[in-house]
């Protein structure tokens, strides 16, 4: 197998002497760090979050992506640690990329969404299926994209945003862009501090011990000259929350993260190839408190190191390749892991040909070595059908896997040096509808997965991960927009909706906290100089114990948002607020961690 991988480059390499650019890399304004996340996903549901929506989001990413798409996340009370299910999957199969980099911890696997800043970042797309050919171990029900985009045009802007909330919540965001035809910075940095103290409905108590803070700060530039684009990336954030306690038992806990992540990438081109070459490091710590008072803490970190070279050649108008290397060094310590590390090469082959007009598929082909584990080679395959203007039938089916984190080996005591990598398979049916205003898409989607990871307790009472789990998650997706104008008046509709089976086969029952029903809506209206949205989440019910007797009731919320524009000196202030959880519902999103009452918030944004 490794020699049919070597073999593949060579001829890819060696063979193809006349091509033209790829049509991303050739824009003259706009320099992106993934082009091949846009240009290898013809049979793939992409959904892009839009700029002003990344703008408004006052938090973190759990926020912009729970109201938003048909992810389910499981929070441990507002603020605290919160993990993603994308399509039934678990917490460390949703991959997230940034600037073509994945960011998932080593450590845990996951990506907290509560330690991501998402107006930091230019882009944010959603990407459905498998993806593990082209990203990597994780990306098996789906990934999350944050892109930073770098533009090589005349301007300058300037954005501030100050904003106040319920339980003392304060909040700020400043943004500074600045750039020409040859060079680009921005600087972004946000902070955000709250007591979280809210009230528990029917319960005569208040979140104690969940106040929160962080702050984080992201610099982006770039630099051109004839053939060559240069660009560099960095993100840095930390957070110090108290950790909430349930309606069972009080919480004097404290956790504290931090992260960096740097990334500097050169583009070449010359004649007709097209050459990217990236280094990245990134660096994650944690520290943990059983008791805030007291000076006993654990910690973790770990390092990242990772280097890949991409080639882009095109046979022709209608065939396009991708080849990329990549090497990836980790470094891993702490109190409960010791001082480990891990080497990962992979050798990864992108293609697409759009065969005519209407009919385009592509193949995605991964090969990993070095980490020591049986490494697959990772597939993917997928093909669009343009049948009319108004509709287009896609699909898609991949293998994908997740490499064991650096706790499920290590973990002292209870780590499993004999794991080996989960396994799955998926397939993606899509149908997309055109009609004038309105827009949609259903998607079917099967998934199966072998040797999943399961923490159970060992023949010594110790909890210990083994390869013993299968699941069957299988479902299908809506989602469709409606925009419509009358004069100065504009109606937007967005709905999202998910029907979700993930089995245990094993025991033949639901995986815990996978709702079977989740749906999002936003009604959005504007007339001049004033905008107003309402948006609603209903989340169905969810099993608690893996036996399924234990269950956590459904339940329904709204928002309820309003702006209004004026402007000094040409120049907009947006004024505004929004209510949270209009009608004052109680809610649990993990068992015994009620969630906030009715809330507010205010805010003023000053672009100059």
């Amino acid at each position: 197998m490794r020699f049919l991988i070597c073999t593949i480059f060579v001829v890819f390499y060696s063979t193809f002497a006349l091509a033209q650019l790829d049509s991303i890399q050739r824009l003259e304004t706009v320099y992106l760090t993934d082009p091949k996340l846009k240009k290898f996903s013809e049979g793939y549901q992409l959904q892009e979050i839009s700029d002003s929506t990344l703008e408004r989001t006052t938090y973190s990413l759990t926020n912009t992506l729970r109201n938003n798409s048909t992810i389910y996340f499981r929070e441990n009370g507002y603020g605290m640690v919160s993990s993603a299910s994308f399509r039934g999957t678990n917490a460390a199969q949703t991959a997230v990329i940034w600037n073509g980099i994945p960011i998932n911890s080593s450590l845990t696997g996951q990506t907290d969404f509560n330690t991501i800043a998402p107006n930091a970042f230019d882009e944010l797309t959603i990407k459905s299926g498998g993806g593990g050919a082209a990203f990597g171990s994780g990306a098996v029900g789906g990934s999350i994209h944050l892109n930073n985009s770098v533009e090589f045009v005349e301007q300058q802007t300037s954005e501030v945003r100050l904003g106040y909330g319920s339980f003392d919540t304060f909040f700020g965001n400043f943004k500074l862009r600045k750039s020409a035809e040859n060079w680009y910075m921005d600087l972004a940095a946000q902070a955000i501090s709250s007591e979280n103290n809210y009230e528990y409905l029917e319960q005569d108590r208040l979140n104690e011990n969940g106040a929160f803070k962080n702050a984080n700060i992201s610099f982006n530039s770039g630099w051109k000259w004839k053939q060559h684009t240069v660009s560099f990336h960095s993100n840095y954030f930390k957070a110090d929350r108290n950790l909430s306690g349930t309606l069972t038992a009080p919480s004097e806990e404290n956790y504290k993260d931090e992260t960096t992540r740097n990334l500097i990438t050169w583009n070449f081109r010359k004649g007709n190839w097209n050459h990217l070459t990236k280094v990245a490091h990134l660096y994650e710590r944690y520290q943990y408190l059983p008791n805030k008072e007291n000076e006993l803490y654990f910690q973790g970190k770990a390092r990242t190191t990772i280097t890949n070279y991409q080639l882009d050649h095109h046979i022709s108008e209608k065939i396009k390749l991708t080849g990329l290397l990549d090497y990836t060094h980790i470094e891993g310590e702490g109190s409960n892991i010791g001082r480990n590390s891990r080497n990962t090469m992979a050798a990864v082959l992108l293609g697409k040909h759009e065969l005519s007009s209407k009919f385009t598929y592509g193949f995605h082909l991964r090969q990993e070595f070095l980490n020591d584990f049986q490494n697959p080679l990772l597939f993917g395959l997928d093909a669009k059908y343009r049948i009319s203007s108004t509709y287009h039938l896609s699909v898609n089916a991949s293998r994908n896997y997740r490499i064991p984190a650096f706790n499920d080996l290590f973990w002292n005591a209870g780590g499993n040096m004999s794991l080996q990598p989960e396994n799955s398979y998926q397939a993606d049916i899509g149908n997309d509808f055109h009609f004038g205003k309105f827009n949609a898409t259903i998607r079917g989607f099967y998934i199966a997965s072998t040797d999943l990871i399961k923490w159970q307790p060992n023949a010594q009472g110790i909890w210990s991960p083994v390869n013993i789990a299968e699941t069957e998650n299988y479902g299908w997706e809506f989602s469709g927009t409606f925009q419509h104008h009358i004069k100065e008046h504009r109606f937007t509709a967005d709905l999202n909706y998910a029907y979700t089976k993930a089995i245990d086969k094993e025991r033949d029952k639901q995986l815990i906290y996978v709702p079977f029903h989740k749906l999002t809506g936003i009604l959005k209206y504007s007339y001049k100089n004033t905008a107003l949205s309402f948006q609603t989440l209903t989340n169905g019910e969810v099993f608690t114990t893996t036996d399924n007797r234990g269950t956590l009731a459904g339940y329904t919320v709204a928002n309820l948002g309003g702006e209004y524009t004026v402007y000094i000196n040409k120049h907009p202030l947006l004024i505004g607020g929004a209510v949270n959880n209009l009608f004052n519902r109680y809610y649990e999103n993990v068992a015994f961690r009620p969630m906030p009452n009715r809330n507010y918030t205010l805010f003023i944004n000053f672009k100059f």
